[in-house]
């Protein structure tokens, strides 16, 4: 199949996105999506089928493919990751067994009739998805990711993936597959520079390793839910905002500590239990702590002074983007990276969960809302957002992709001739 041109009149495109089916991998991908709609182009969001109804309710149009299921269920159809989980076995191999082997076989079939019915000009793949890859590869579709974080060397993903994708170029008549195609044209990468650095002490470089590939681009991360209001308003004191995130927030005990910390700080507290998980289970709750199961980010953090988080990407950046310090209680993925990354930039203090007790959290929570240090550090930082290219910036490298069938660093190259 040859790749499909684009309208030389409108100059219009039709980019299909493909993620994994869980906000925290759609949303840092809204900014750009959003941005190509408006200046256009055609935007499709192809996921698992019970994540259709979120798609929608963010304004893009769904299509369905793969083994129906929301991020963090994954080990109801891998049981050696339930019982690697049980175990908390570091070595399990999550990448091969589960993103590739089991996700991204099941989803080439659906994805392949996506792009035969629809054409897409390029696609924009979250990268924990690979079945996109695959395809776009095959088909000689221009591919990007569209939320970054992860920063490995070729290397490393080679390690990583095995040989999985031998089986994958099987699968879609890909010719082959290899580590250092996954970033042909353009990573797009909605991070903060500075916290992507090895340190002494995190020298793997499973997560945030120092390499940066040439085609990556970083882009100024949103905050979902800006602009919208949760309807606090707290004229006697700080508002702090607890949340576990949105995969690994099954932690009651953790929980429970934190509520009981929340006691002895002087604070009215937001907590946000996380999908699937009944605020009720929780009551009756301190008088100051207001439950919900979801909120948007955005629309509780302009009334926060701090955070309490397991240190999942998404809620550290919007903590930052809000120049706020953080009470970081990892539990697992890239959480501990991340939380030992703020502790080093010194605008979070690291709690182990495995070891939270009330007492040190209120001890942590208390620090938070009073180090003078770790609020001007986190003003600073926030800075570094207004440096980086915005949506419509990001939205342009993406078109440039498209129209040319060459990656980034080329497509400078052939401006300048």
């Amino acid at each position: 199949m040859a790749r499909p041109t684009v309208d030389i009149v409108s100059r219009s495109l039709r980019v299909l996105a493909v993620t994994q089916p869980g906000v925290s991998h759609l949303f840092p991908m809204l900014p750009v999506l959003r941005a190509l709609r408006r200046r256009g182009h055609e935007v499709v969001v192809a996921s698992a089928p019970r994540f259709a109804a979120q798609i929608a309710a963010v304004g893009l149009r769904p299509a369905s493919m793969g083994v129906d299921f929301t991020v963090g269920l994954e080990h109801t159809f891998v049981p050696a990751l339930a019982t690697a989980r049980a175990r908390r076995d570091a070595s399990f191999e999550y990448t091969r067994i589960v993103l590739v082997e089991a996700l991204a076989s099941a989803a080439v079939t659906d994805l392949r009739e996506i792009v035969d019915d629809w054409h897409p000009n390029v696609i924009v793949r979250d990268p924990a998805e690979f079945g996109s890859f695959a395809i776009a590869e095959a088909l000689g579709i221009p591919h990007v990711t569209g939320r970054e974080n992860r920063f490995l060397s070729t290397e490393a993903w080679a390690a990583e993936l095995g040989d999985s994708l031998t089986r994958l170029a099987r699968l879609t008549g890909a010719d082959a597959l290899e580590a250092g195609q996954l970033y042909r044209y353009l990573g797009l990468a909605p991070m903060l520079p500075s916290l992507v650095a090895a340190t002494p002490e995190l020298d793997n470089a499973r997560e945030f390793g120092s390499h940066v590939g040439p085609t990556i681009r970083f882009v100024r991360p949103e905050t979902y839910g800006r602009g919208a209001s949760d309807g606090s308003n707290d004229s006697n004191g700080p508002r702090v905002l607890v949340t576990l995130g949105t995969v690994f927030h099954d932690q009651p005990e953790l929980l429970r500590h934190v509520l009981a910390a929340s006691e002895s700080v002087p604070a009215h507290f937001t907590v946000i239990t996380g999908p699937g998980i009944d605020p009720a289970l929780f009551q009756p709750a301190p008088q100051d702590v207001l439950m919900t199961e979801f909120v948007p980010l955005g629309a509780v953090l302009p009334a926060c002074a701090a955070v309490v988080t397991a240190g999942g990407l998404g809620t550290v950046l919007a903590a930052l983007e809000h120049q706020l310090p953080m009470v970081l209680m990892p539990v697992n993925a890239d959480q501990p990276t991340n939380a030992a990354r703020c502790e080093g930039l010194g605008v979070g203090i690291a709690v182990p969960a495995l070891r939270a007790g009330p007492a040190t959290i209120a001890a942590a929570i208390t620090w938070a809302l009073t180090d003078a240090r770790a609020r001007a550090r986190a003003v600073e930082l926030s800075g570094e957002f207004q440096s980086l290219a915005g949506p419509d910036q990001a939205a342009q490298l993406v078109e440039a992709v498209a129209y040319t069938g060459v990656p980034v660093p080329d497509v400078a190259e052939s401006a300048a001739r």
